[in-house]
């Protein structure tokens, strides 16, 4: 509610500022060739593209480096899964049960707070607890698996860092000085033009409106960025569910063999 409020008050501004250049507000020719064209212009065209390319530039890498988190995170989870096939059946079912508990507790629980922008659920963070403790309580064994366990303690951590990642992505937004210097210098931007126009031709009235839509959309864009899980840019959590649903493959590999024979 506060970012269309934002956003409307944006729009609001850059039509009433070009209303008001239009009506009064005109700059002159010695103006137009002097410190507003000169000086002013030039400097808010150049903290719009500035501000406004920075801030694609961190939604994009936001939205890439959780991606590369996320697909991380699945990987350790099928890794993980896999690295219980020799150890004991008890011990085994634990760690994959918790495992699934786990992954489900990521979809059902902390998606919907990432998306609010809270971070990470308590349900996920027990579930994670639950998993760790299964795992690191494995027992030390010389049936020759020892280095399976090892590898469940590996991926075990590359599944925490992971999770640590996509809590700090969910919480990670645009910076507001960035969109306020965005927001500010758009409007002298947008308005400017209809400020310098000459002659009240139709051709300058509609460059002017189409820059200043243009301008407008680009703020849009910069308001609704969000972070890695909401806002324009957001991952669903269909990476976990498939990493879910190929576990469920493990299973039937492994018990093919049993099946067949």
């Amino acid at each position: 509610m506060l970012t269309l409020f934002l956003v409307l008050a944006v729009l609001a501004t850059m039509v009433a500022g070009a209303v008001l250049a239009v009506g009064r507000f005109r700059v002159d020719d010695e103006d137009s060739g002097g410190a507003v064209g000169i000086v002013v212009a030039p400097c808010a065209l150049a903290l719009y593209l500035g501000s406004a390319a920075m801030g694609v530039v961190i939604g994009w890498e936001g939205y890439k480096g959780a991606e590369d988190g996320m697909m991380a995170e699945a990987g350790s989870a099928q890794s993980l899964y896999w690295s219980t096939v020799a150890l004991p059946e008890q011990e085994s079912e634990e760690v994959r049960e918790r495992l699934r508990a786990y992954l489900g507790a990521v979809v059902e629980d902390d998606w919907p707070a990432m998306q609010a922008a809270r971070g990470l659920s308590p349900e996920g963070d027990a579930a994670y607890a639950d998993l760790a403790a299964s795992v690191r309580s494995l027992s030390v064994s010389d049936t020759g698996d020892g280095l399976d366990r090892l590898t469940a303690r590996q991926e075990l951590n590359s599944l925490g860092e992971a999770r640590l990642e996509r809590a700090d992505a969910a919480t990670e937004a645009m910076p507001p000085l960035l969109t306020g210097i965005a927001a500010l210098s758009a409007i002298v931007v947008a308005v400017l033009p209809f400020a310098m126009i000459r002659s009240g031709s139709r051709v300058a009235y509609f460059w002017a409106a189409a820059n200043l839509a243009f301008v407008f959309a680009t703020v849009v864009l910069l308001f609704y960025m969000g972070h890695p899980f909401s806002g324009i840019l957001a991952h669903d959590a269909g990476t976990i569910e498939d990493a879910v649903a190929g576990l469920d493959g493990i299973d039937r590999a492994l018990d093919a063999p049993l099946s067949a024979y």
